[in-house]
């Protein structure tokens, strides 16, 4: 269902008001569906334009007979962007940026289990692998500008972790940042893998490694920095240090 009345409204004047509607509406998928777990999953752009109303850009997810197994779902599965809309849901309570969901719902169409997602676009803001890439290829950013923008992407994931969830695909690609130079805002994507556990350690240890294995414009010293931010040190202790390098030696891995 909508989240709101005001965005069933604005979809509405295209017709798209439910998810009949929204099924059978042709969008262009990013990349061919994702064809596993015995169906597919799809994500396309969907950019939407009243005159009186305004301009409204997101992103719909579509997939069909596409589930995880669960102890609670052991046979059919559960569908995973359900998981996702869940979690969305708890990030936004815990204040931590990410898409702001638009739609979500379920429906058995053509006797197939079938779920929509619709989520905001991050306007103006952009992926960390692109921006580290630029600032490295630049040469021209300062000191304190990377580490502001480290200790900000820090901040976010520490709370991310601290609230019980792990990641699980931490990629700087799913980490996006808008007001990179002066005041960063971090937001995360792509959550339908992520899972709730309660130690924050594994959490640290699981997703960081993802995390700086595929930061490769990173330097020793931007790590450094970003250990002591995230773990809120301004040195590290000799058990942070253990930690440090099994996170490292876990990212090293090809």
């Amino acid at each position: 269902m909508f989240k709101t009345e005001d965005y069933k409204k604005f979809f509405s004047q295209f017709n798209l008001g439910d998810f009949d509607h929204l099924w059978h509406h042709r969008i262009d998928w990013f990349e061919e569906p994702n064809q596993r777990r015995g169906g597919w999953s799809g994500v396309g752009k969907l950019d939407l334009n009243v005159a009186k109303d305004g301009f409204l850009s997101v992103f719909v997810k579509k997939q069909k007979n596409h589930g995880r197994r669960t102890l609670r779902h052991p046979f059919v599965g559960e569908p995973t962007f359900r998981r996702e809309f869940v979690r969305l849901k708890y990030l936004e309570r815990c204040n931590i940026r990410a898409p702001k969901v638009v739609f979500y719902d379920e429906k058995k169409v053509e006797s197939a289990a079938c779920a929509i997602l619709i989520t905001e676009t991050l306007l103006d803001y952009e992926p960390l692998d692109l921006l580290t890439e630029h600032w490295f290829k630049q040469k021209q950013v300062s000191r304190k500008q990377k580490q502001t923008l480290l200790s900000h992407v820090a901040k976010v994931l520490r709370s991310f972790h601290q609230s019980g969830l792990v990641h699980r695909a931490l990629y700087p690609k799913h980490i996006f940042v808008k007001y990179a130079d002066a005041k960063p805002k971090v937001a995360l994507i792509d959550l339908e893998k992520a899972r709730f556990r309660k130690v924050f350690w594994y959490c640290a240890y699981y997703d960081l490694s993802a995390l700086l294995r595929h930061s490769e414009h990173w330097s020793y010293t931007d790590k450094l920095y970003f250990f002591l931010a995230y773990f809120e040190e301004k040195q590290l202790t000799q058990p942070l240090k253990l930690l440090c390098k099994r996170i490292l030696k876990r990212a090293s891995r090809s």
